[in-house]
């Protein structure tokens, strides 16, 4: 394996070894003894005998050394326990799924059992205790984690937090869900929000809604992104390399703005608005419809409320939604979420409003969006139609309390949101 383009890391997709759609008892052969580094110091490469049929760490360890890489990759590990405690499976072995890393003279350096786990995976164990796991290199300072882990305190938020970390390497198998989790769209607003580094790894499986790869960086207050978003049925993987490095303001904006776009927003909310409940990524909002291409608008639910001013063109045959959702988010995982929205509908209905779509000809020049969230968590996302594809908008926008956009997007706007994890109710 030839690594190009002076890459010093390498991060490769959870699941990316195996594939999906395994049993306990199917995936079982294909495990290894993962060893502690903290306790014994190895290089798979160098002594593949030191430990038997650990055929998977000796390659991923080889490709680090032979290219000089650091390689972050994703595997199956299994720990034999003792058929006395309560604790152990019947089959007699704990199965993790692992995170492995491996320094550019093959050295194992670092392992991260998964701590929280859809459930479909079935066939791995929650370990007892969560990892906060850690790696050096020249460049700066390393966590790791995968996919649910990023929507929990443990490991995510504590490795920020807890350990200082700002560059995580994160394996993912990230399921695309419109409109506000997007793999491209979501992972760019964790780097945001938590000033982080963020190198994903996504698997590329058009065909059941896997796909969307990248390098997200906080740039002052809005985003840089450089990553692979190709959701046709016959397209192949993508490689994506790049410098994480301060970036300079996009100019395409320019050519994007109307003629005769008014430089103010001072307009009134209507007294009277029809609210209806909106389903998003399986959540009740509360939400009104906008047809208006400028306003001011207020929508609550509970203790939420969100407020937005814009200004910009609604393409003909076009509606949006300003949407609020104050609870206890419960499909697929569990946590607590206060969100407001501003998403295209998939066609003029209000029952459209929370479908998936990809497509939005309307053009935003303006706005201001703000919510008065209980948690300090605050994720941005800005996600636009670019000819029918899904695009991020980077320098485009700002967020320092409030979201604004004073240039104008350059793609039909779909989700503007502002997304807030209680992560503190999980711990």
């Amino acid at each position: 394996m030839n690594i190009n383009g002076g890459a010093r890391i390498i991060v490769f997709p959870e699941y990316g070894l195996y594939g999906l759609g395994w049993t306990r008892q199917t995936i079982a052969p294909y495990l290894e003894v993962v060893p502690d580094p903290n306790i014994q110091k190895w290089n798979p490469c160098d002594k593949p005998a030191l430990y038997i049929s650990t055929e998977v760490q000796h390659t991923l360890s080889c490709i680090a050394k032979h290219s000089f890489i650091y390689v972050v990759a994703n595997m199956g590990a299994r720990l034999p326990c003792m058929r006395s405690s309560s604790k152990c499976p019947v089959d007699h072995q704990y199965q993790y799924s692992t995170n492995v890393v491996y320094g550019p003279d093959g050295d194992f350096l670092a392992r991260y059992f998964k701590y929280n786990l859809y459930t479909e995976e079935k066939h791995f164990d929650k370990p007892q205790k969560v990892d906060l796991t850690t790696f050096e290199t020249p460049f700066g300072r390393f966590g790791t984690f995968s996919s649910l882990d990023i929507f929990y305190y443990d490991p995510a938020i504590s490795l920020i937090e807890k350990m200082n970390i700002t560059n995580i390497a994160f394996p993912t198998a990230w399921s695309d869900e419109l409109p506000l989790l997007s793999a491209i769209e979501f992972h760019s607003a964790f780097a945001v929000g938590m000033a982080s580094n963020f190198l994903v790894a996504n698997l590329h499986l058009p065909t059941i809604g896997y796909h969307g790869s990248g390098l997200y960086w906080p740039w002052d207050t809005s985003v840089c992104a450089v990553y692979y978003y190709n959701d046709s049925l016959a397209s192949s993987g993508y490689l994506v390399v790049d410098t994480v490095k301060a970036c300079a303001p996009s100019q395409d904006f320019i050519t994007r703005r109307p003629s005769g776009s008014k430089s103010r927003l001072k307009y009134e909310s209507p007294n009277h608005l029809e609210m209806f409940e909106a389903i998003i990524n399986g959540d009740s909002f509360t939400a009104i419809s906008l047809t208006s291409s400028y306003g001011a608008f207020n929508v609550c639910q509970h203790e939420l409320c969100c407020n937005l001013e814009y200004e910009g063109e609604f393409a003909p045959g076009e509606l949006f939604a300003l949407g609020a959702f104050d609870g206890m988010h419960t499909k697929e995982e569990s946590y607590y979420l206060q969100a407001c929205v501003f998403i295209k509908c998939a066609n003029i209905s209000k029952e459209s409003c929370g479908v998936s779509t990809k497509e939005s000809l309307s053009y935003m020049s303006k706005m201001s969006f703000f919510g008065n969230f209980t948690s300090k968590y605050v994720l941005p996302e800005v996600l636009t139609s670019q000819n029918g594809v899904q695009g991020l908008e980077p320098q485009t926008w700002s967020y320092g309390g409030a979201l604004i956009i004073d240039v104008g997007l350059n793609g039909g706007p779909l989700s503007i949101s502002l997304l807030s994890i209680d992560y503190l109710r999980d711990v």
